[in-house]
């Protein structure tokens, strides 16, 4: 209410809406997802945010015990790690940790925050998408639109092994090239505003 202007953070260049004040804009990343040297390691990394999600993610490791897993947490009274067995563990939510195992991962799975799946797009990492609220629902279909990544209704990997199969359409370098024009997109908003 009273803004001059609405910056609204887009996963791909759009059309502005200056009658309703909004101007699309580029992702705003951490520098350091810009320095990463993305390879493909040989485990897939994960995100999740409450304790129905664990149960899936557990039961889909019982049945595949031989695929490796990393997936960070928000469980405040869980350690820092937790190594449930040779193949699956768990990480507290840590930044600059969460971004070492997304450089190096096969694939990721994730609810669908905006920040981490274009940092996964950033990293052309594979991604399937479990909204668990209508912010992330809208984000997980508007990734999917761009084809970065394949909805689900479970942390069923299986799916993303199998979207890790198909031949992407996704492009990383356009996706790359629009984050790197953040800085300058920003600075042009804010300064028309000062200007006028």
């Amino acid at each position: 209410i009273g803004a001059s202007k609405i910056l609204a953070l887009s996963f791909y260049p759009m059309k502005h809406y200056p009658n309703e004040r909004i101007v699309v804009v580029p992702p705003l990343l951490r520098p350091e997802v810009m320095e990463l040297k993305p390879t493909k390691g040989d485990y897939i990394l994960g995100y999740m945010l409450n304790q129905g999600y664990e149960d899936e993610v557990r039961e889909w490791h019982n049945k595949h015990p031989e695929v490796k897993l990393h997936f960070f947490w928000d469980k405040k009274d869980a350690p820092k790690t937790l190594v449930v067995d040779d193949t699956f563990t768990l990480h507290r939510i840590d930044d600059d940790l969460f971004l070492k195992y997304m450089a190096d991962c096969q694939g990721y799975i994730t609810t669908a925050g905006f920040e981490s799946v274009c940092e996964a797009f950033y990293s052309n990492k594979p991604v399937m998408m479990i909204p668990a609220h209508i912010e992330q629902e809208i984000n997980a279909a508007d990734a999917a639109s761009i084809e970065g990544g394949i909805i689900g209704d479970r942390f069923d990997l299986s799916k993303l092994f199998e979207y890790m199969k198909e031949e992407r359409t996704f492009s990383e370098k356009e996706f790359q090239e629009w984050v790197r024009s953040a800085e300058s997109a920003f600075i042009e908003q804010l300064t028309s505003l000062v200007e006028s």
